[in-house]
């Protein structure tokens, strides 16, 4: 097993969010605790889970307990996991629904167990799986029937279970049908994985990514793209892309580098952006769109085109955002981190929810039916835009340099026809993209500065 813990402990270093972008609502955790990552079910259910913390800020891997909204993240209930409270590992939660959710839990003492509720958590039935020698990594189910179970190597063989009865009883993949590891220290890095329809990975201790197309019945491995020390994550979106972020740690300092690979590419494709000196603290694809959204320390970032290019859409000094999930261009959420460096001993108070229009327009781009004129171009000074619309709306308008930076940032609210005047005179001479953008889609123009 290998935790991801120290790593936020690591490389967070500024305390800078979106308040425009998210908003607080009580996640309500019985015990001081450091929030974690957050499952979507559907539109209205999420749930989440976290790390206990003790008085100097330590996680305690302990007393483990969870949250739950069924209103879209407006309200948070909590409650604890009966059977988990004394040491142990907990490494992930599968939420199927409001009812059906399933953890995997490594006890240390007595081993692996998989405990699974079908009423919201009021109670939770340890399952009979046969998992007692092993650290559980990962629990994952395509349905309320069909699911999967990994943990780290035992006798140079990663055990893989999968059930077809919602866990009641499990079969053992084949070793002809999984590559081995390493060595028995590969292990796998818990809760890390992605899914895209029947298409499963998972990542190890030696950055490899095992990949299975069958929901887990047969595997390769894609070797490590760098030599780069730590994973942070994957995620996969629709076309089957899977996205792969690792921290780079140097003498002179510690920065990302972001992957991308297909399952018919033979190799990884960097697709790190210029700037690569910040946290990635949330990835994650919008599903529904081919959008991908990046939370770092100080900004947001997203991306139409795979990752290939990037552009800065908001900024904020007042939360850092943690993990990361979508599940539409109009709802998403992430853990809240501390605001300083390793220092955990201010536990999590809130799930962050994503709070749509206009963002939503920048997140599923789709052309919108407006009249836009920007002049004069070139500018020198300043530049006029003009916006003709049917309905009022909430809008952003952005202006980015070739590069993605975000330069300048104005939101507008309620309005049909609008011009808006915006001094651009310190601006370096260059080509810039202006972004106008409502709940529906969103309009882009270039001008140059001179």
């Amino acid at each position: 097993m290998k935790n991801i813990l120290i790593l936020f402990m690591l490389f967070i270093t500024t305390n800078l969010c979106q308040a425009q972008i998210w908003e607080p609502h009580t996640v309500n955790f019985p015990r001081p605790t450091q929030g974690w990552r957050i499952t979507p079910a559907n539109d209205s259910v999420a749930w989440t889970f976290g790390f206990v913390l003790d008085l100097l800020g330590d996680f305690i891997q302990e007393d483990y307990s969870y949250s739950r909204t069924t209103n879209g993240g407006n309200t948070w209930i909590s409650g604890t996991f009966p059977g988990i409270q004394k040491s142990g590992y907990l490494s992930n939660i599968f939420a199927e629904g409001p009812d059906n959710a399933w953890i995997a839990f490594t006890d240390y003492t007595e081993g692996g167990k998989i405990f699974h509720t079908d009423n919201g958590g009021q109670s939770w039935v340890l399952l009979d799986a046969p998992i007692a020698d092993l650290f559980v990594g990962i629990i994952y189910f395509w349905d309320r029937d069909h699911g999967i179970i990994t943990g780290d190597p035992i006798d140079n063989v990663y055990p893989i279970y999968t059930t077809d009865d919602g866990g009641f009883t499990w079969q053992k993949v084949g070793e002809n049908n999984m590559p081995p590891p390493i060595d028995n220290d590969e292990y796998t890095v818990s809760g890390n994985f992605a899914v895209n329809g029947d298409n499963i990975w998972f990542e190890t201790y030696y950055n490899r990514v095992f990949y299975s197309p069958d929901r887990g019945h047969n595997w390769t491995v894609w070797e490590n793209p760098t030599t780069g020390e730590y994973g942070l994550d994957l995620k996969a979106d629709e076309d089957n892309f899977l996205y792969f972020i690792q921290i780079i740690k140097t003498d002179e300092e510690d920065h990302f580098e972001l992957f991308r690979r297909h399952p018919d590419d033979t190799d990884w494709t960097n697709i790190t952006p210029i700037d690569n000196s910040k946290y990635i603290s949330g990835f994650s694809h919008v599903p529904g769109t081919k959008t991908l959204i990046i939370n770092l320390v100080d900004e947001t970032r997203i991306s139409y085109n795979h990752g290939k290019s990037w552009i800065s859409v908001d900024s904020d000094t007042t939360i850092v955002r943690g993990f990361t999930s979508f599940v539409n261009d109009q709802i998403g959420y992430c853990c809240q981190l501390p605001l300083s460096l390793g220092r955990y001993e201010h536990p999590s108070k809130n799930v962050y929810k994503y709070i749509g229009t206009p963002l939503s327009g920048l997140l599923n781009p789709k052309p919108i039916d407006i009249n836009m004129a920007v002049s004069p171009s070139p500018a020198s000074d300043h530049i006029i835009l003009n916006i003709e619309g049917i309905h009022p709306a909430d809008y952003w308008i952005l202006i980015n340099d070739i590069t993605g930076k975000l330069m300048f940032k104005a939101e507008i609210t309620k309005e049909t026809v609008f011009s808006k005047t915006m001094d651009v005179s310190a601006l370096a001479k260059g080509l810039y993209t202006i972004t106008v953008s409502n709940s529906q889609g969103l309009r882009t123009q270039k001008f140059m500065k001179m």
